[in-house]
Parts: C-alpha cells; sequence; structure tokens
C-alpha cells in the first residue's frame, strides 16, 4: 500500500502590486459563487475505502510579504509572530524582488525567499484592456548566502514577452538555488493554460491554484472564482504538464489591516489559505516533501487520511461539527467523474483517463485540493 500525496488549497490573500510603469486601472468587482449546474452529476453516497491511513501533516504558508516589499508595512519579526502564533510549522517570505531570511522562533521554520516581480503597461502579448502586464514567480527556500545583491533589491532585467519574462525570472530563482512557483496566474491574466504548459516543459512544477484575493478580482463570471481557478489547472493537466497546485495567502497586512478597512481600502489578511506537506519538521524533508508534491493545500478542510492504492485515489476529511462534506473527483479535461457525499471517498483512475484529482468542500464553502494521480 503506498500513501498517495495529498493536497489541498485554501484562500490566499494578496495585494495588488502598486509599482507599475503607467496608471493604475480601477479594480475589477469582485467575483460571487454560483450554484452547480444542473447537468453536473446528482450527489450520491458510497461507503468509505476499506482501509485509512493515518498521516501527520506541517501546516505551511509560501506566499508572504513584510516590510522589505513596497506594499506592505509589517516587519519581518511581526510577521513570523503571526504565523507562529497560528500553529504554523514553516513558512517561507517572499517579498518583491530582495531575499529576506528572518531567523525561526522556537516551534517554527523560517525560509528565505523572494518574489520575482516584473509591473508593467507593455508586454506582448498585450493585456486586456482595463489590465495590466504583471508576472511574478517566486522562489521558495533559497540560499541567501547567493543573494549577490545582499538583501537590497534587485535589478531584475525587464522582458516585454510573456514567456521572456517569466523565464529570466525562473533562471534567477534557479541562480539562488530556490524552487520555483507560478504565483496567481489568473491575475490580470498574466498566463493562459498554453504558457503554463511552457513553463512546465522548463521546470517549473508549482503553480498557485489559488490566491484568495487576486484570483477574485476578475469581472464578475457564472463561474465562482474557485471554478475559474481550478479550470486553468485542469487545462494545464490536460494539456500533459505534471505540475502541483499551491494555495497562498499572499499577505500583506497584519497590524495595519483595520487601519486600511477604516479609510475604505481592502486589506490582503493572512491565514486564509495555506499547503498541509507530509514530511518530518526538517529544513531539508520540507523541501523535499515541497519538490515531490507531498502536500495539499487548504482554505479549512483537514484531510486525515489519502493513499494511492492499486491506481485508485481515497481519502478521508476531518468532519468538523455541523459540517456536511461533498467530495468531487474530477479528470480529463476537468471532467466531473463522481461526486460523494460524506467525508470518505475512493475513486479509480480509469486507463487512458490522464489524471484523477479530488476537491473536498464543507457547507461553509472551505475546500481542499488533492494533487492529481497520474498514469
Amino acid at each position: 500500500m503506498r500513501p498517495l500525496i495529498a493536497f489541498a488549497l485554501g484562500l490566499a490573500a494578496c495585494s495588488a502590486p502598486a509599482e507599475v510603469r503607467g496608471p493604475a486601472p480601477p479594480p475589477p468587482p469582485p467575483v460571487g459563487r454560483v450554484a452547480p449546474s444542473a447537468t453536473e452529476p446528482a450527489p450520491v453516497r458510497v461507503p468509505p475505502p476499506a482501509t485509512d491511513v493515518a498521516v501527520r501533516f506541517l501546516k505551511g504558508q509560501t506566499h508572504v510579504h513584510t516590510n522589505r516589499s513596497y506594499d506592505a508595512r509589517t516587519p519581518p519579526e511581526q510577521v513570523v509572530k503571526f504565523y507562529r502564533e497560528r500553529s504554523y510549522d514553516f513558512l517561507v517570505v517572499t517579498d518583491h524582488n530582495r531575499v529576506t531570511a528572518p531567523p525561526s522562533p522556537d516551534g517554527m521554520l523560517v525560509f528565505a525567499g523572494v518574489e520575482l516581480t516584473q509591473n508593467s503597461t507593455v508586454c506582448e502579448p498585450k493585456a486586456s484592456p482595463g489590465y495590466r502586464c504583471l508576472f511574478h514567480l517566486s522562489g521558495l527556500f533559497v540560499d541567501p548566502a547567493r543573494d549577490v545583491h545582499r538583501g537590497e533589491k534587485f535589478p531584475l532585467p525587464f522582458r516585454p514577452g510573456r514567456l521572456e519574462a517569466y523565464r529570466a525570472q525562473l533562471a534567477l530563482a534557479r541562480e539562488l538555488a530556490g524552487t520555483a512557483v507560478l504565483n496567481h496566474p489568473l491575475f490580470h491574466f498574466a498566463a493562459d493554460g498554453r504558457l503554463v504548459k511552457a513553463l512546465a516543459d522548463d521546470g517549473v512544477r508549482h503553480v498557485e491554484l489559488w490566491n484568495a484575493s487576486l484570483d477574485q478580482q476578475h469581472p464578475a463570471s457564472r463561474e465562482s472564482a474557485e471554478r475559474r481557478a481550478e479550470a486553468l489547472w485542469d487545462e494545464v493537466l490536460t494539456l500533459g504538464a505534471r505540475v502541483f497546485g499551491v494555495a497562498t495567502d499572499d499577505a500583506h497586512h497584519f497590524a495595519d489591516a483595520a487601519e486600511r478597512a477604516r479609510v475604505g481600502k481592502f486589506a490582503y489578511v493572512g491565514d486564509r489559505a495555506w499547503i498541509m506537506l507530509r514530511a518530518d519538521k526538517t529544513p531539508a524533508a520540507i523541501r523535499a516533501a515541497f519538490e515531490a508534491g507531498d502536500f495539499y493545500s487548504s482554505t479549512g478542510v483537514t484531510l486525515s487520511a489519502i493513499e494511492h492504492r492499486a491506481g485508485a485515489l481515497a481519502l478521508t476529511a476531518v468532519a468538523d461539527p455541523g459540517q456536511s462534506y461533498t467530495i468531487r473527483f474530477v479528470g480529463k479535461g476537468g471532467r466531473e467523474l463522481a461526486r460523494v457525499v460524506g467525508t470518505s471517498a475512493r475513486h479509480a483512475l480509469e486507463p487512458g483517463g490522464g489524471y484523477l484529482r479530488a476537491v473536498v468542500e464543507d457547507s461553509r464553502g472551505h475546500k481542499a485540493w488533492t494533487q492529481p494521480l497520474w498514469e
């Protein structure tokens, strides 16, 4: 019996970039939820999997900003304290175009990272009217000793082509010995499925499936923001890319959140989206598990067990009092293969199916996403 990678996605808080070349367009309206389509399969009840495999996951945040970013005001030590007080096991600090490496407090590991950021009004292909060219890629677990700028801001070269801009960022993340994550591809429609596939061919294995604040800042449509995020992931997976989905806070505001709300500004706060990673609590084990995709992302749903056995995906969610749960199994082309009411379910990957993933949602709208099971 082989345990399967678990992976769940959560809401993330993130701010719109402030340093751009050109005037800021008005923020797009938020996106709301919609009821399921009448064509969706009817819920069915099935027995739980024959065997549940108990696992322990580490709670981690891989996208957060301090006052070393141009659009945040909270010192690194206060950001670390915020996450430590909320029982995070590890944190990666990702300031814009500079490496930040705070010390680790007792009980939590803190890693150096960087969000490589190109903000412009000019790019090819051109941005849609009212939008910009905002290309962001993070390097996680970077080595501060390789930072020739010693924590100061990078002079990131400007690249007008979308793919070329991301490739330049990817090269810099590798120079810093970091693990690359493509950030919020839906924000300002930075990257479509084919562009993400091209980056996957270049070695990018992690994509932000959910960035709670930025992914919602698009014109309203029939689908919810979460479903659009999933649709992009399914497009990339269907094209043949093997990429893991990541959920993040992208938090910028902490003690200053209330003041921003008072003056009518949106606050991008923390502890709304995270990953749960299966590893020993050591730097090497955490990085290895992240790179292997041995994690799930969550906005509030916790998985207690997940396994890959006999070509099938089986999982169990922790039931919160008063909550009901629905588990959806999704395959090639984003097609819903089964829907189960309950906290445990199992589904087989059919021959030629390409991949199989699962989404667990509770009655509050909190979700968890597993990593795909591939053929």
